[in-house]
């Protein structure tokens, strides 16, 4: 069993991750951006801000992504 996610805070469990990286290719494919672009760094950036501020339901994560 992992660690509560408060305890481990800088830490992502490989849920997480796969989680994190599915919707972000997602978001890549409905914006038509490239993978290795300014555009994806920030998608990036702005999706792992939201998972540390406490978002973690997949259907938040892509509406919140899009409204940015």
């Amino acid at each position: 069993m992992y660690p509560s996610r408060e305890f481990h805070s800088d830490f992502f469990r490989p849920k997480e991750i796969e989680l994190l990286q599915c919707i972000f290719n997602a978001a890549l494919e409905a914006n038509e951006i490239k993978c290795n672009s300014p555009e994806a760094e920030a998608l990036a950036k702005r999706l792992f801000t939201l998972y540390q501020a406490g978002v973690r339901d997949a259907a938040e994560l892509s509406d919140r992504l899009k409204a940015a």
